[in-house]
């Protein structure tokens, strides 16, 4: 079949065609129709990470994962592919910037000293501890710890992020490996995860739940909330960080 034949197929037949013929032009048209996803995520996981700017790359990695999303969706499911291929697609981004290592080693060092003072001290204190507190134990100002938390924030957020897509897809996996979209499995375990989600933020102060929500909700970045909220934006990073450190450590006490 001619490419310029291809061009002209809608969408809904293409798919049909290539459940039926499961041929390369056609499904490497289907990529093309979707890339715009790859993209969108693109941007917006690139501009999260400002110590990852390798805008290419990514993008190469999130085409591989549509391919792979194109030939595994099975349209007899009634699931709908832009969802399917954005989890599969934005997964593959997270693992790649986790496996690039592109954090400088001062900043992992500084998020690792936060989380094991943050949990020698909940440990002592039978509670989650304060700010206050955390700057004592590790003997800096608490203008210096602050610093140190929004320093860190985009290093909290791949790692938050890297453990939202284990526990909402990869515990999972007989769901997209058996190419079954949207199983049982699948429905309980991305219910059960919201409403811990929903649970744990809960748990957050008043700032903390406006930056979390304002963020990954309404989808403002970080100079847009600090507008909103009055503050700089150094300090919505800190909010940010401390935020997503407190749900990791929630989720991860629920699973374990």
């Amino acid at each position: 079949m001619k490419n310029t034949e291809i061009d002209q197929i809608p969408t809904a037949d293409l798919w049909l065609l290539y459940q039926q013929s499961k041929d390369p032009e056609v499904r490497n048209e289907l990529v093309v129709q979707y890339s715009y996803i790859v993209k969108c995520i693109a941007l917006k996981t690139v501009g999260r990470y400002q110590y990852f700017n390798y805008m290419d790359d990514i993008i190469n990695e999130g085409l591989i994962a549509l391919l792979d999303a194109v030939e595994k969706f099975d349209i007899e499911k009634k699931a709908k592919f832009e969802t399917y291929a954005s989890i599969k697609v934005r997964g593959a981004m997270i693992d790649y910037i986790r496996k690039q290592d592109c954090f400088p080693r001062r900043l992992k060092r500084i998020a690792k000293n936060i989380n094991e003072a943050e949990n020698t001290l909940s440990h002592q204190l039978g509670r989650t501890p304060s700010d206050k507190e955390l700057a004592e134990f590790l003997e800096v100002s608490l203008t210096e710890y602050e610093k140190m938390q929004a320093e860190t924030c985009a290093l909290n957020m791949l790692s938050f992020e890297e453990m939202i897509y284990e526990k909402g897809v990869e515990s999972i996996q007989t769901g997209f490996g058996s190419d079954s979209i949207h199983g049982p499995e699948q429905v309980v375990a991305e219910k059960e995860l919201q409403t811990i989600l929903a649970k744990d933020i809960e748990l957050l102060n008043d700032k903390e739940q406006i930056v979390i929500s304002l963020y990954y909700k309404e989808q403002l970045k970080i100079k847009e909330i600090s507008s909103v909220m009055g503050i700089s934006d150094s300090r919505v990073s800190q909010i940010h960080s401390c935020a997503l450190r407190k749900l990791k450590k929630y989720l991860t006490e629920y699973y374990n």
